[in-house]
């Protein structure tokens, strides 16, 4: 018997076979699709990017604390200042410094999240150095501006409205060639 019949032992291994390459794939894609989700949601304490600035601004003031890190780099990587006290709706601007301490050049891009997550969805950049690729020379020192606004909706959000202060983290990790 010639016929195009496949075995029950044939069907399952195409079956198993097109399950392994879908696993496969969908690992791969986990952490782009990750990080549009938290992007579009705010959720784990990632920012929202804007395209605009908040109309309205509030009588209530949080303070913003600013944290850097680097993570596999050799950069000197710190705010101008610690913090700063920011009236909610309204627009501010920090900056960070970030010096390539080694003797080599390096490729590094900077990632972000909020504390307490509850404000990640109202913590909204207009401007920001995150998650694009930089290059330093060796020895060369930077300035980056990030301009942001406290999203004045945070006080219709039973987790947000009674937040005093909101600590933005940075940290800088080496790209590898190939990598984006």
């Amino acid at each position: 018997m010639a016929g195009s019949k496949l075995t029950k032992n044939q069907k399952m291994g195409l079956i198993c076979a097109g399950i392994f390459v879908f696993m496969v794939g969908l690992a791969y894609a986990s952490v782009p699709l990750y990080r549009l989700f938290c992007q579009v949601t705010g959720f784990n304490g990632t920012t929202q990017k804007a395209a605009k600035a908040s109309n309205v601004v509030l009588d209530k003031v949080i303070r913003v604390r600013f944290d850097t890190n680097v993570n596999n780099v050799d950069f000197q990587f710190k705010p101008e200042l610690a913090y700063q006290d920011v009236q909610v709706g309204k627009t501010a601007m920090a900056y960070f410094k970030v010096k390539n301490l080694s003797d080599h050049p390096i490729r590094a891009q900077a990632s972000y999240n909020v504390l307490p997550e509850a404000m990640g969805g109202y913590f909204m950049k207009l401007e920001c150095f995150c998650f694009t690729e930089q290059t330093f020379q060796a020895g060369e020192e930077k300035e980056f501006p990030m301009v942001y606004y406290l999203d004045p909706e945070m006080v219709n959000d039973i987790d947000a409205k009674g937040t005093a202060d909101v600590t933005l983290s940075y940290t800088f990790f080496p790209v590898k060639e190939g990598q984006k």
